[in-house]
């Protein structure tokens, strides 16, 4: 495989359209498949959790917080933070909390964030909004003992500006002691030449800014990250 500036339209978009590549399904049912799964494990998460739902931590319309509670959250307790993706432009944090079970039989409390989606959000908007969401929660729960983030596709790049912050402007530094970044896209400037920037609407600029740049500014000990290290903190 060759640049992406060497692609033509049509390559350059089944490359970045991974709904695409099932030799079982067609896109829109991929896209389907994984909406009711991850909807109905949701369903089920809240059924059986103690949950506070659509906490606001802003005043936009997607700027709402689903928090899953441990059983026993008298004392502190490790956060996992879930940013969900859909290419910033679909999904929801209603279809985040399919993984709580799982984290709460472990004493793990579960956070799954929303954001203003596109096209009434905008890029930098949602970096800013995932941003104060952390601010937000080290500033109301003072129980928490470390955060750990997973961000999913979009969210893993949301996610990934998360760990590049100058936190002196929020006024607290959120304790962030890992991150699981799940098929994360971090060079955004190929998409400004494909369908997904009609929703976005992203300039080059915009993308270079809270794109290319992690490339740079991302601290090294992301990439070395894994699952194992995370469960083992969770954990402990």
């Amino acid at each position: 495989m060759g640049r992406w500036q060497d692609m033509d339209l049509e390559e350059l978009e089944e490359q970045y359209s991974p709904s695409r590549w099932s030799r079982r399904m067609d896109s829109e049912s991929v896209i389907q498949a994984h909406i009711d799964v991850t909807t109905a494990g949701t369903q089920k998460a809240r059924a059986a959790a103690h949950t506070l739902l659509h906490v606001p931590y802003g005043d936009g319309e997607g700027e709402k917080l689903d928090i899953y509670f441990p059983a026993d959250s008298s004392e502190t307790f490790p956060v996992f933070v879930y940013i969900h993706g859909g290419y910033w432009q679909c999904l929801s944090k209603d279809a985040s909390g399919f993984a709580a079970p799982a984290l709460l039989s472990q004493g793990v409390a579960v956070v799954a964030l929303g954001y203003d989606i596109a096209p009434r959000g905008h890029m930098d908007a949602m970096v800013l909004q995932v941003r104060r969401s952390l601010a937000f929660l080290v500033k109301q729960y003072h129980r928490i003992r470390g955060i750990y983030l997973c961000g999913h596709s979009a969210g893993a790049h949301l996610a990934a500006m998360v760990l590049s912050t100058d936190w002196t402007e929020f006024g607290v530094v959120p304790d962030i002691r890992g991150a699981v970044l799940v098929s994360g896209v971090y060079d955004l400037e190929p998409l400004l030449h494909t369908y997904v920037n009609d929703a976005l609407n992203m300039s080059l600029l915009c993308a270079r800014l809270v794109g290319l740049s992690l490339c740079w500014i991302l601290p090294a000990w992301i990439t070395l990250t894994s699952l194992r290290s995370c469960q083992r903190k969770l954990t402990s």
